[in-house]
């Protein structure tokens, strides 16, 4: 199996609580790329609602996630279409920082 199977494998155990389905199933995951030879894997999420509730904690558990498969070793995550955007992508700047 592939790196970028593995992250897509990941990211279909990453539930959204409310909607009690899947990131992927939800196609709440847009432009993943997967660099096979450097672990390098970037996507965009996009939360179901502009005011998601939990829109925050699904960026992290995403991103947590795709960190946790085998062969990754970078993980961009570019959230859009989120009233809380640029501080979601703070918070997993700062997961970058505690490894």
């Amino acid at each position: 199996m592939g790196l970028k199977s593995k992250v897509i494998e990941a990211l279909m155990k990453v539930y959204d609580p409310e909607l009690r389905k899947d990131v992927i199933s939800l196609q709440l995951i847009r432009d993943l790329k997967v660099d096979e030879e450097t672990g390098h894997v970037s996507l965009t999420f996009r939360p179901t609602a502009f005011t998601c509730p939990i829109g925050i904690q699904l960026a992290l558990m995403i991103k947590q996630a795709v960190k946790k498969v085998e062969g990754v070793k970078k993980v961009d995550v570019k959230v859009v279409d989120f009233a809380w955007a640029r501080q979601a992508e703070e918070y997993l700047k700062a997961l970058d920082q505690e490894n």
